[in-house]
C-alpha cells in the first residue's frame, strides 16, 4: 500500500530537441592527427613503477639501436590490448588520450620513439608514426547526432526512476504530528 503524499510536481514542458549549446560550427573543423603505437607496462605490487620504467628504458636502448622493431617488441612487452597489432593505436585526435601520454606522443616528429612515460595506466614508450591535418567535420556531426540520440533515449529512462524514487519516498513530518498532538491536549 502506498503513504499519502503529495502529487507528483508537474513537469515543464521540454524543448524540442534545441541543441544545449551555441550554434554549431560553420565549415570544416580541422584537427592534426597522429598515428601511434605505444608499449605499456603495467605497475602493480609485483611490478614497481622503478621497474617498469628501467625495462621500458632497455625496450627502448634495443629500439633506438636498430635491434629491433617496435611493433615486435610491443607484441612482446606490452600490457595493453593492442600488444597483438604491435601497439598501433590508430590515428589519434587532440583530447582522446590522457594529458601525460597526449604531451610526450606531441613532444615527438614522426619516426622518433619517447622516454618512458608515466600515466595512469603504467609506463609507456610512444613511437608517432606520422601525422596529418584531417577535416573532423563529419566525425564531429556523427558525435553531435549520438550524443542528441543518447539523450533522447536517456530522458524517459531518467524520469521513470524519478518517478519509482519519489513512488518509494516517504516523509514524516514530524512537526506537523507535535502540532496536533499539542492541539489535542489543549
Amino acid at each position: 500500500a502506498r503513504t499519502a503524499r503529495a502529487p507528483a510536481p508537474a513537469q515543464a514542458p521540454q524543448p524540442a530537441a534545441a541543441p544545449a549549446q551555441a550554434p554549431a560550427h560553420q565549415g570544416p573543423v580541422e584537427v592534426m592527427q597522429t598515428r601511434a603505437r605505444h608499449i605499456l607496462i603495467k605497475t602493480s605490487t609485483v611490478m614497481s613503477d622503478e621497474m617498469a620504467r628501467q625495462r621500458l628504458e632497455q625496450v627502448r636502448q634495443r629500439l633506438v639501436s636498430g635491434g629491433a622493431k617496435f611493433e615486435d617488441m610491443a607484441r612482446q612487452y606490452s600490457q595493453d590490448a593492442t600488444a597483438p597489432q604491435g601497439g598501433e593505436l590508430g590515428w589519434l585526435n587532440p583530447g582522446e588520450t590522457v594529458p601525460p601520454f597526449e604531451a610526450a606522443m606531441n613532444a615527438l616528429k614522426p619516426g622518433e620513439i619517447s622516454q618512458p612515460v608515466q600515466s595512469p595506466f603504467g609506463w609507456h614508450l610512444i613511437e608517432v608514426e606520422e601525422r596529418r591535418q584531417h577535416d573532423a567535420t563529419d566525425d564531429m556531426a556523427r558525435m553531435k547526432a549520438r550524443q542528441i540520440l543518447f539523450e533522447r533515449r536517456a530522458q524517459p529512462a531518467f524520469e521513470d526512476w524519478l518517478e519509482q524514487l519519489r513512488a518509494q519516498a516517504y516523509i514524516d513530518n514530524r512537526l506537523e504530528k507535535q502540532q496536533k498532538i499539542q492541539q489535542n491536549n489543549r
